[in-house]
């Protein structure tokens, strides 16, 4: 996989400022053991080098980028350190050009015009957006995007966890920094414990889940009709209907035949904001995904469901987007059309 995809797989990328090389390793552990295996360590500091060699020997799998690099000095110490990646505050030239030369992933701090074009032209298909915020933020990156068609940003400076979100869900973005995740006064006090749970927040950040429905297994499509108008009568719901499956107000889908992935009880659906992010997360942690279960949508993958079940129910992740599963209507109107299909259907013995 190459470092540009890893990037875009962790969706925000911590940046750090070293002071003491003492502070490396147990800031990996904590970056690491809050399931956000990556980190952009600063030259603003003399350890700079020495702590990106150390992270590198003791976590061989971090995905460890160089940021504020403006020499090809510095880049040649990063590289030789075990670097990933190189970040630079704007546009330097020297330094993209030895890059680019020596194969080597880096990402030109990008304000202006002027300065996106320069990359382009030289063969960059991804920048730092900096300083983000300050900038113009999303507005500024759709603006630039709308002309340089094919460039990913990276925002940096100013992204928190308020507006994060908003980055991410802009196509046009391939990760975030994230200066908050190891604050300063954090790394110098020595809280790790801190500094991890700010990593697995932002993790959780990116990944956006939450609960979608509840699908409840019916065989026959009558039974399943049954079941549909009992709940909708009792609660007062609105119907979504579907060939295979309606849903009973938005949190609870009625299969109204043999359900593709089949348990006990039926299956438990959650939202994500990015079903690849969310795989390739779960995946680093040893979750398994049923690959024959997945339902394109666009032309990507928008649905997939994990391999093992929970108390007889599958587990489904779903990527927010704007499909309908169905066509919403008032449950008087459903009735309407209902009768005519539990016939058609019974007829074929579904």
């Amino acid at each position: 996989m190459d470092v540009l995809k890893r990037i875009e797989n962790y969706g925000v990328i911590p940046v750090v400022k070293i002071e003491k090389l003492e502070q490396a390793l147990p800031l990996a552990k904590a970056l690491c053991d809050g399931e956000l295996e990556a980190a952009e360590i600063t030259f603003r500091t003399d350890c700079a080098a020495e702590a990106i060699a150390a992270i590198r020997k003791e976590y061989p799998e971090m995905l460890i980028g160089a940021g504020t690099v403006t020499t090809v000095d510095q880049v040649k110490a990063a590289v030789e350190a075990g670097a990933d990646f190189i970040v630079s505050p704007c546009f330097v030239e020297a330094v993209v050009k030895y890059c680019v030369e020596n194969d080597i992933c880096v990402m030109p701090g990008c304000a202006t015009p002027t300065e996106v074009q320069m990359a382009v032209s030289c063969g960059l298909k991804a920048v730092k957006f900096f300083p983000a915020e300050a900038a113009g933020g999303v507005a500024y990156i759709n603006s630039l995007a709308s002309v340089f068609k094919g460039v990913k940003f990276m925002p940096t400076g100013g992204v928190k966890p308020s507006n994060m979100r908003e980055y991410l869900m802009n196509p046009n973005v391939i990760a975030c920094g994230g200066t908050w995740i190891v604050p300063a006064n954090l790394l110098n006090a020595g809280e790790y414990d801190e500094i991890r749970k700010l990593a697995r927040d932002a993790v959780f950040g990116v990944l956006n889940f939450a609960f979608a429905h509840v699908g409840i297994n019916v065989d026959k499509v009558r039974a399943g009709y049954d079941a549909i108008f009992r709940l909708a009568d009792t609660f007062d719901l609105i119907l979504g209907n579907t060939r295979s499956s309606s849903y009973v107000g938005h949190e609870v889908e009625i299969t109204k035949q043999r359900f593709k992935v089949r348990t006990e009880h039926g299956h438990l659906g959650y939202f994500t904001d990015n079903l690849e992010r969310a795989i390739f997360y779960l995946e680093k942690k040893g979750i398994e995904f049923n690959y024959d279960s997945v339902k394109p949508w666009n032309g990507k993958p928008y649905v997939i469901y994990l391999k093992d079940d929970l108390a007889g129910f599958a587990i489904h992740i779903e990527e927010r987007n704007d499909h309908n599963p169905g066509k919403w209507e008032h449950r008087e109107e459903v009735k309407l059309y209902a009768p005519a299909e539990i016939e058609e259907r019974e007829a074929l013995g579904e």
